[in-house]
């Protein structure tokens, strides 16, 4: 059984669409940035894809190196709901991507299943937001090929340094060079936490999402993210990502 998608009322439709994705992750500086997209741009729901592969709980952490987990259905504001991807349209042009990290086994054919769907609808350029543990202040970026990197320069966001980039929103920008899409990842730049690698980061997320909207162009209202951490993340080791 692999994974499938159900549509949630009409199919829209997109002219020229830019597709955002994030997903649970270090510091949760993607989730917390589609969260905030979504509540602040009040897009329109449009489908859902689940997957075997999709555990209600993980049995270690992070989630996103593809630990594996126990299947199940969550239970939030009294109602029963299965993991899932969540696709949302807004304003014909941009489809934002609320992303789930499968374990090792579904990690690929669910990246796939999200670039084959956005490809239906005319996607040829995807963001995807996270985190960097470097450490800091600010956004560097990776791309599928150099022109990209170099257009960020006048954003002032610079390119990331080398290294592995786990689950999700690694195999989703990588694996868009095969659908010929082009692809960026913008990182909000933060420290990792080994207590706990997913403790939210707001500031490094408000920092991100006040970029995204100067290359889109667009109004994205970062006050609430204005948060102090309540606890000191450790330094950076090097090489984790």
């Amino acid at each position: 059984m692999k994974a499938w998608i159900e549509f949630i009322g009409k199919k829209p439709k997109f002219k020229n669409p830019i597709a955002i994705l994030g997903a649970p992750g270090l510091r949760s500086v993607g989730k917390i940035a589609i969260d905030h997209l979504i509540k602040d741009l009040k897009p329109e729901l449009f489908a859902e894809l689940y997957s075997p592969n999709f555990p209600v709980v993980y049995y270690f952490s992070p989630s996103y190196v593809g630990t594996p987990g126990e299947a199940g259905a969550k239970v939030e504001n009294d109602a029963v709901e299965l993991p899932k991807i969540k696709f949302y349209s807004h304003k014909k042009n941009l489809i934002i991507v609320k992303g789930y990290q499968a374990d090792f086994y579904g990690q690929y054919d669910t990246a796939l299943k999200v670039l084959d769907f956005l490809e239906k609808f005319g996607v040829k350029k995807i963001i995807v937001l996270g985190g960097h543990a470097r450490g800091g202040k600010g956004v560097q970026c990776v791309a599928t090929n150099p022109e990209i990197v170099e257009e960020m320069k006048k954003f002032g966001i610079e390119k990331s340094e080398e290294g592995p980039f786990y689950g999700f929103s690694g195999l989703v920008l990588g694996l868009s060079m095969l659908k010929d899409m082009k692809g960026i990842c913008l990182l909000g730049m933060t420290a990792p936490n080994f207590k706990n690698p997913e403790h939210p980061d707001p500031l490094a997320t408000k920092t991100l999402l006040d970029k995204l909207s100067k290359i889109l162009k667009i109004s994205i209202n970062t006050s609430e993210l204005e948060v102090e951490e309540k606890e000191e993340p450790l330094k950076k080791i090097p090489g984790y990502a």
